[in-house]
């Protein structure tokens, strides 16, 4: 007999999946480290903070580089932000917790200490089936929830690491008014089309962002922002990983024990928020219905939120298809023939779409202002399985820099 029928090791955003099991009548809990954290990473110092942190940072950019507003002495008030990010956080939180009502949290640290067994600070609950969704970290300090946390803007910053997301950073505090020095390995961006890294790297020194190799990064003074490591040091039982320390699944994202998952980030397959929401909800479905779904990778769309301009990507990029040795063919398109481009100041901006020799969709990158939003036309094209024909069939609102994306197709 267990004390549940679905016991999540982890709260951060498979939270979505308990819903799910909650209203199909199981009896789930959410072990969680600490009430403070719940939503995960996500919510506290991944996707919500960064992107709350440099859309502010990118008004007052904007505001500095207009040449119709005058502004003096313009600065970001770093610790208001900060209160505003608490405020925020606190408030989804609550709002996790009023969602999942009659899903019981458990604070506290948790370990699976052998199957189907979940021990929170000595105290053994059991679990027919167990959704690990226990994330990742990073594995150097200072790192970037450090500085999520300072209270003025620093004068200086130096910033080292390998994660493409530590650009984000480099921008977040270069359009706040910082001094950046960035210690990064540019091949961590390698899988961009070359035209748009280089389009990414000239934006970044004419932020004033002073680029070095990371080899010449020393110790001290550094925040590191270096690819995060899979949290499993809590898992006390024999589970297949990979070479990187993830945990392998199936399809149904099961993990070599039976009945018990991996969801989000600490399987590799995908390390992004919608990824872990995509999965926890296959979980659920196929624990509830019988049946799941498994979204590839490549499949999943990825935003690096730089700014002012930002890039992304879905289906597969240049690199990859030319790894594959596929037959393609590349539509490119650059926003600075479109009046969008100008009205919005992204005349650097740029698109490339690929299609296989039938003419179908396989993969697009954009760099450009909120690249995010235009992926998501692209990435509804990739899922539907639309071809060169459809898309020029596709009106799309005018004026907007989502409709130049099909504007030369032909």
């Amino acid at each position: 007999m267990f004390d549940y029928d679905v016991i999540i090791l982890g709260g951060g955003l498979a939270y979505v999946g308990a819903e799910v099991l909650k209203n199909a009548g199981l009896k789930v809990a959410i072990v969680e480290r600490e009430a403070s954290h719940l939503g995960g990473v996500c919510l506290h110092e991944g996707c919500i903070p960064t992107k709350l942190y440099l859309f502010e940072a990118r008004k007052v950019y904007e505001l500095k580089n207009s040449a119709l507003i005058s502004q003096e002495g313009l600065r970001l008030n770093l610790k208001a932000l900060r209160e505003k990010k608490q405020r925020l956080t606190k408030g989804l939180r609550d709002q996790i917790e009023k969602l999942l009502k009659g899903v019981d949290f458990i604070y506290g640290y948790g370990e699976l200490v052998e199957p189907h067994v979940v021990q929170v600070e000595g105290k053994r609950i059991s679990g027919r089936h167990i959704i690990i969704n226990t994330g990742k970290s990073y594995p150097l300090e200072p790192n970037g929830n450090h500085l999520l946390d300072l209270e003025e803007v620093p004068p200086n910053l130096k910033l080292a690491g390998d994660d493409p997301i530590i650009l984000e950073f480099a921008c977040m505090f270069a359009l706040m008014g910082s001094s950046v020095e960035l210690y990064f390995d540019e091949g961590a961006v390698d899988f961009m089309h070359p035209s748009i890294k280089s389009k990414l790297t000239k934006m970044l020194k004419d932020l004033s962002i002073q680029l070095r190799p990371l080899s010449e990064a020393q110790k001290d003074d550094f925040y590191w922002i270096n690819k995060r490591l899979p949290n499993t040091q809590c898992l006390k039982v024999d589970l297949s990983k990979g070479e990187r320390g993830h945990l392998l699944v199936d399809r149904k994202y099961e993990t070599s024990l039976k009945d018990h998952y991996a969801v989000g980030d600490v399987n590799g397959i995908a390390e992004l928020a919608h990824a872990a929401r995509l999965q926890a909800i296959s979980v659920a479905l196929s624990l509830t219905k019988g049946k799941g779904f498994y979204t590839p990778s490549y499949k999943v769309p990825y935003v690096l939120y730089t700014q002012p301009l930002s890039y992304a990507k879905v289906g597969y990029t240049r690199k990859e298809i030319q790894e594959k040795g596929l037959e393609f063919r590349e539509k490119s398109v650059s926003f600075r023939a479109f009046a969008v481009g100008s009205i919005y100041h992204t005349e650097d901006g740029i698109a490339f779409l690929y299609f296989d020799r039938e003419n179908f969709l396989i993969g697009a990158e954009v760099f450009g202002r909120d690249a995010g939003e235009l992926i998501s036309v692209l990435t509804v094209g990739i899922f539907s399985q639309l071809n060169l024909d459809m898309l020029l069939k596709t009106p799309l609102p005018h004026p907007t820099l989502s409709e130049t994306l099909f504007l030369r197709l032909l």
